[in-house]
This record gives C-alpha cells, structure tokens and sequence, in this order.
C-alpha cells in the first residue's frame, strides 16, 4: 500500500483519467447501495400497513412472514457490508497502481 508522502502532486493525478475512471466506477457502486436498501426498507413498512394478513402468516412454527422479513435486514446489512469490503479492497489496489503509475519511486510525479 502506498502511504501518504507530501512529495506526491495529488493534483496531478486525481486529474488524470485514470483517476476519473476509478471514481466513476466507485461512485456508481457506492451510491445506488443506500438506495436499494432504503427501497428494501420502505417496503417493509408497505408490507406491515397493508398487507397484514400477509405478514401475519405463520411460516416456521410460530414465526410470521413479516418477523422472518424484519430479521432478514441484518442479512441485507452483512450482505452488503461484505461486497463493500471486497469492492474497497479493489478500489484501494486501483489507487495503488494510479499513484505508481505516476510516481517514481521517489515520490515525485
């Protein structure tokens, strides 16, 4: 991992289109993530207003449709916070190879 040097020209390089491809690619993964799950969210809350029979069914025993649906929201969270962590892992590789691309070993761009 590259570490912090004030010798690098950050400037120089988040200009780059390297740089600009890279967060392009992070911004389309990081912001439709909130979206999905608060979409996964809201329709919980439809669920519970108006389909009650519905979410009151009995699957296992006696947990209900909608107890198995609000338990699947740590799932989701997991889930997601697992994909996060191997997308940023490929993110930071990325960011590595941008800053070598454009530093000699030195630091100087």
């Amino acid at each position: 991992m590259v570490e912090y040097n004030d010798k690098y020209e950050y400037i120089r390089i988040e200009q780059t289109e390297e740089f600009k491809e890279l967060k392009r690619r992070k911004y389309s993964f990081i912001f439709p993530v909130p979206l999905v799950f608060i979409a996964y969210y809201l329709f919980f809350i439809v669920m519970s207003a108006y389909a009650q029979d519905f979410m009151a069914k009995p699957l296992l025993g006696n947990l209900t449709t909608g107890y198995l649906f609000g338990v699947s929201y740590y799932l989701v969270i997991w889930g997601l916070a697992f994909v996060y962590v191997i997308k940023a892992r490929q993110y930071d590789k990325l960011v590595d190879e941008i800053i070598e691309k454009y530093t000699d070993g030195e630091g100087t761009v």
